[in-house]
């Protein structure tokens, strides 16, 4: 072991840094950015003023631009504890199938 990693053993266990992993990651951050973005339906609602329904676009999108870049980076670190995010396609199903458990779930409560 030589440089850093001499005085830290753990950056040489960290996860090799490639372009597919890069990809990945970044795909991520924009996904999530993108769905943070959407804070600006509530604060069209809410507020009068373009400048605060901006605001309100923009907090969305740097919350979720921020979540996802902590969610890549603690992968990078911690790549046995933290699992890789998961790509658009499969984030979608999650939430498919999440949305479809949860409408059965209130039929069933509602009695329908």
């Amino acid at each position: 072991l030589w440089g850093p990693a001499r005085a830290m053993p753990e950056l040489a266990a960290r996860k090799p840094i490639d372009a597919a992993l890069v990809n990945s990651l970044l795909a991520n951050v924009v996904m999530k950015a993108a769905v943070g973005s959407l804070a600006i339906i509530p604060g069209c609602i809410v507020f009068r003023g373009r400048s605060m329904r901006c605001l309100s676009g923009g907090l969305g999108m740097g919350f979720g631009a921020g979540f996802a870049w902590a969610q890549g980076d603690m992968h990078l670190r911690h790549p046995e504890l933290v699992p890789m995010p998961k790509s658009l396609p499969e984030e979608l199903q999650d939430f498919q199938a999440c949305a479809q458990q949860r409408a059965q779930s209130w039929m069933r409560y509602f009695g329908q």
